[in-house]
């Protein structure tokens, strides 16, 4: 049988937190996802700009040292997790 919490607004971190790029060691500030870029990813947790676009990024499911060569770059950790990004973007309509 399966666990489940509740959380609240209240309750959840809105502090940014660290992600660190497995491609130079670069830091980049995430902070969760906002309602459209769940739409989007719904598996996404995070999100950080890179040269001013939102990379959303989501559990990658394997292991870093399982990261495909030349993939590095798109792969961020926070804390001991790793993290798959995806660029997502909306219409200025």
């Amino acid at each position: 049988m399966g666990s489940y919490e509740q959380l609240s607004m209240f309750t959840m971190s809105m502090e940014p937190t660290t992600a660190i790029c497995c491609f130079g060691r670069g830091l980049a500030s995430a902070t969760p996802i906002e309602t459209w870029m769940a739409d989007l990813v719904p598996n996404g947790e995070y999100v950080i700009h890179v040269a001013g676009h939102p990379l959303v990024l989501r559990p990658a499911g394997i292991a870093r040292k399982a990261i495909p060569k030349g993939h590095e770059f798109y792969h961020y950790l926070i804390g001991d997790k790793l993290y798959a990004g995806i660029f997502v973007g909306r219409d200025a309509r």
